[in-house]
């Protein structure tokens, strides 16, 4: 992608509720590219597919634990359960979008749950912070509401299935260890073999 690949727009797909999606974030926010975050419902995305997520599935639901802390563990970043599992993440999400995706607003959500263990699906827990009281307004309008639908389905016809997925140049690399992938294929240094893929595709079909 040449010299100017870390001027590419970066679409990062989360959701609060979402812990991959705040490990992510600790390493994405820090990045030299031009990142667009979008704020969706996970439980939309992946309902879309008629599947199951992945906390639905106790031995994936344990294993995803394990893995987490031991991720969090090893970059030494803080990694606590949030006061309640699962929680409504539409309002938080709101926020973020009501305030145009700043990246303090969302790091500061992100901070609430997985780090300070708070219950971030509760609005009157949220609104004792000023800087997310100050978007109340327009985070409870039928716009943001409108928002956050445009955004799953976006994400949707973007082919999203999980988050955090990234997309930049209609190249899709999805949860939080696809860093490599994705940071190779922003320098121009993808190692994917087109022409190999190509042959997997016609092999075991195509939708």
């Amino acid at each position: 992608m040449g010299n100017n690949s870390m001027s590419v727009p970066v679409q990062f797909y989360f959701d609060f509720i979402s812990p991959y999606s705040y490990l992510a974030w600790n390493w994405v926010k820090n990045e030299n590219f031009k990142l667009k975050p979008v704020p969706v419902t996970l439980a939309q995305v992946i309902h879309s597919y008629e599947t199951k997520g992945p906390a639905e599935i106790a031995p994936k639901r344990d294993y995803l634990w394990k893995h987490c802390l031991r991720t969090a563990k090893r970059r030494g970043i803080p990694f606590v359960m949030p006061a309640k599992l699962p929680f409504n993440s539409s309002y938080a999400l709101r926020l973020a979008i009501a305030s145009d995706n700043d990246p303090k607003i969302i790091d500061l959500i992100f901070k609430l749950a997985w780090c300070e263990g708070k219950d971030i699906g509760d609005p009157d827990l949220l609104l004792k912070y000023p800087e997310l009281k100050s978007l109340d307004v327009l985070a409870s309008s039928k716009e943001m509401r409108r928002a956050l639908k445009t955004n799953v389905a976006q994400a949707i016809e973007n082919k999203v299935f999980g988050t955090p997925t990234f997309i930049v140049n209609d190249e899709l690399f999805w949860g939080d260890d696809c860093k490599n992938d994705l940071l190779d294929f922003i320098a121009g240094n993808d190692p994917l073999d087109r022409e190999h893929f190509n042959i997997f595709l016609e092999r075991f079909g195509r939708e």
